[in-house]
């Protein structure tokens, strides 16, 4: 391979009957890699993991403890079990990764669901201490060439509209990643451009979902996008966000 194109999407913890509807879809995405957030132990998502294999994809899903969240990886190519989620110490089925051989680069994809708060203290308190694992873990991590993606549920400092409910921190995790050598995939690409990857019920626009790139494989950019097709078709209430890297 000389390129790779990675699909990042909230599946939205589905029915088995709305993931037959969500396969038969991704089955005509092109993209080689996809990183799937809002997963948990239930029939539906166990079914997704069941209709991977059967198609030949390389397939990693922890399986979340409880009613807890997690992540799903489907691959058409080889890759195997990447380490940085070993350095998470808190709800650790909500972060995997894998590694991928792009020519002669191996380039780990990490995918993460972070969790999503309300104004309960404890939800709140939930959401900085996985925030402040994934900080610690980044800064112990000595690889390069990572790619981090997923159902974030921050939003960048000067996002449009700015939502005054998000504390500091929040919009503090998406500097931290700037300010340690990630590049932002799709703004990199459009500095100035509004994209929402989900809509609330008052129609307010949330850019959730990021990829965010090593900066010394930014170079090899080449596409970052929304696609907002899965909402229109009713199959999760999130965009995907796709990125192409060309080596």
């Amino acid at each position: 391979m000389t390129s790779l194109s990675l699909f990042c999407w909230n599946i939205a913890n589905p029915s088995t009957e709305r993931v037959e509807k969500q396969f038969k879809w991704l089955r005509k995405q092109p993209s080689d890699i996809f990183l799937l957030t809002e997963t948990k132990n239930s029939e539906g998502c166990k079914l997704l993991e069941k209709l991977f294999y059967a198609y030949g994809y390389n397939t990693i899903f922890p399986k979340p403890f409880d009613n807890e969240y997690g992540v799903m990886i489907a691959s058409k190519h080889n890759i195997k079990v990447g380490n940085f989620s070993k350095g998470i110490n808190f709800i650790n089925s909500r972060i995997s990764s894998c590694e991928v051989l792009i020519g002669d680069i191996p380039i780990e994809i990490i995918v993460t669901y972070i969790p999503s708060r309300d104004s309960s203290e404890l939800k709140i308190e939930r959401k900085r201490r996985f925030i402040d694992e994934l900080k610690k873990a980044f800064l112990n991590y000595d690889k390069k060439n990572l790619v981090f993606c997923g159902d974030l549920n921050i939003l960048e400092p000067n996002h449009v509209p700015h939502y005054s409910f998000f504390k500091q921190w929040e919009y503090d995790f998406y500097d931290f990643l700037i300010n340690n050598n990630f590049v932002d995939s799709f703004r990199m690409l459009y500095p100035t451009e509004l994209a929402y990857s989900w809509i609330g019920r008052t129609n307010d626009g949330y850019r959730y979902d990021h990829t965010f790139v090593s900066k010394n494989i930014s170079s090899y950019i080449d596409g970052c996008y929304y696609n907002s097709e899965p909402v229109e078709l009713k199959l999760s209430d999130h965009s995907a966000i796709i990125s192409n890297l060309k080596f």
